[in-house]
C-alpha cells in the first residue's frame, strides 16, 4: 500500500504547483489592486517569500517525523485526544476550503460559460471528477497533475497576447502607492498561494532525500510566485486603476479583447483550461480532507471517505448562493487558513524543539 503512495521529487513539485494554483488566479489581480494599486506585482512578490519562509518551517516540521504525516504529527505532540480533535478541525477546515472553491468555480462558470445550466450540476460533475481521480492511490494523482501542467502552459501563452495593448505607464512610478499599501496587498495575495500545506501531508511518501524534498517545494512555489506576479502585471498593464475597480476577473476580461482568426472565442478555451486548474486544486483538497478523515477514523482504507469528503464539499457549496454571499465565506475560510497554515504548524514546530521531540517518537 506504501508504494501505491510513493512519488518523486519531481511530482512533488507539480502537486504542490497545481495545489496552489486554482480557482481564485481569475481575481487575484482585482483583489490585490484594491489595496496596492499598480505595486500590486510587489505584494505578490512579497507574498511568495513569506510563503517560502513557511514551507522552509514546514520541512523543519516534517523532517523530524520523516515517517510520519501531518495528522500522525499532531497526535504525537498533543497526545491522543487533542491530536484526533485537531485533526478533525483540519477536516473540517479542507472540506469547508473544498466547498467554497466549488461554490465559486460553479458561480464563475455560469457565468462566462453555462448561463442556462443548473449550478447543482455543475458542481456534481466537478465533485465526480474529484472522486475518480483521488480514490485511486497518490501515484496516480500525482501523474495527472504532471500532464495537467500543460495547462498552465497556453494559460500563460494565452495571456501573453494580451500585452500587444499594454500600457507600461499603469505601473509607473514603482512604488507609487506606498509602503503601507504595498504591505496590505501581501494578504489577499498569500491567500491564493494557499495549498502549499499539502507538503506536510505527503510528506513521508515522497522518494527522495529531505534536502531534495525542500528543493523540489522552493522550485514549486518559485515557479507559482512567477506566475502569479506574470497574471498580476499583465492585468496592470491592460487595465487603469479605476478600470480595474470594476473589472473583478480581469484575466477573463483581457482574454476576451483578443482575437484570433482561428479561434473565435478565446476566452472560452481560457475558460476551459481554467476549469483543470480548478478541478486538480480540489483534488488535493479532497485528499487533504479524506487523509485526515481516514486518521481520525483509525481506517485503513481511503477511498470510502473520499466519497464523504466530497459529498460534504458538494451539498455546503449547493447553499452557498450569490456572488456575494461566496466571497463572504471565502473571505472567512481564508482566515481561518492562516490558523491552520501558519500559526498552527509553527506551534507544532516550537513545542517539537522544546520537548525535543522527534525521530524517536516514531515509535509512539
Amino acid at each position: 500500500m506504501r508504494n501505491k503512495k510513493e512519488i518523486t521529487k519531481f511530482q512533488l513539485a507539480f502537486v504542490i504547483i497545481q495545489a496552489q494554483i486554482g480557482v481564485g488566479v481569475i481575481s487575484l489581480p482585482y483583489e490585490i489592486s484594491r489595496y496596492a494599486k499598480g505595486d500590486s506585482w510587489i505584494s505578490v512578490l512579497l507574498a511568495g517569500l513569506i510563503v517560502q519562509g513557511i514551507i522552509v518551517l514546514m520541512w523543519i516540521l516534517m523532517n523530524r517525523f520523516p515517517s510520519r504525516n501531518f495528522f500522525e504529527v499532531l497526535q504525537i505532540l498533543l497526545g491522543k485526544f487533542l491530536g484526533k480533535i485537531a485533526a478533525l478541525f483540519y477536516c473540517i477546515y479542507f472540506i469547508l476550503l473544498g466547498s467554497t472553491a466549488l461554490a465559486t468555480y460553479g458561480y464563475i462558470l455560469q457565468i462566462w460559460m453555462l448561463p442556462l445550466t443548473p449550478t447543482w450540476i455543475l458542481l456534481l460533475l466537478m465533485a465526480l471528477v474529484g472522486i475518480y481521480t483521488v480514490k485511486e492511490d497518490l501515484r496516480i494523482m500525482a501523474r495527472f497533475f504532471v500532464l495537467a501542467s500543460v495547462v498552465l502552459i497556453v494559460f500563460l501563452a494565452l495571456s501573453a497576447f494580451a500585452l500587444k495593448n499594454a500600457n507600461f505607464t499603469n505601473i509607473l512610478p514603482i512604488g507609487s502607492s506606498g509602503f503601507s499599501s504595498i504591505i496590505q496587498g501581501i494578504k489577499p495575495a498569500f491567500y491564493s498561494f494557499l495549498g502549499f500545506e499539502i507538503l506536510m501531508i505527503i510528506f513521508p511518501f515522497i522518494q527522495s532525500s529531505r534536502g531534495e524534498i525542500l528543493k523540489a517545494a522552493s522550485i514549486a512555489n518559485l515557479f507559482v510566485t512567477l506566475f502569479y506576479t506574470f497574471l498580476v502585471l499583465i492585468s496592470l498593464l491592460l487595465f487603469s486603476q479605476k478600470e480595474m475597480k470594476l473589472t473583478p476577473d480581469p484575466i477573463f476580461y483581457s482574454i476576451k479583447s483578443i482575437s484570433f482568426k482561428i479561434i473565435e472565442r478565446p476566452d472560452l478555451l481560457f475558460t476551459s483550461m481554467w476549469i483543470v486548474l480548478v478541478a486538480t486544486t480540489f483534488m488535493n483538497i479532497l485528499y487533504c480532507a479524506s487523509s485526515g478523515l481516514t486518521f481520525v477514523m483509525n481506517a485503513k482504507e481511503t477511498k470510502k471517505f473520499v466519497f464523504v469528503s466530497a459529498t460534504a464539499c458538494f451539498l455546503i457549496s449547493v447553499i452557498f448562493k450569490g456572488k456575494f454571499e461566496i466571497a463572504s465565506i471565502a473571505k472567512i475560510i481564508s482566515q481561518l487558513g492562516i490558523i491552520f497554515v501558519i500559526i498552527i504548524p509553527i506551534c507544532l514546530l516550537l513545542i517539537s524543539l522544546i520537548f525535543t521531540k522527534k525521530r524517536g517518537a516514531d515509535s509512539q
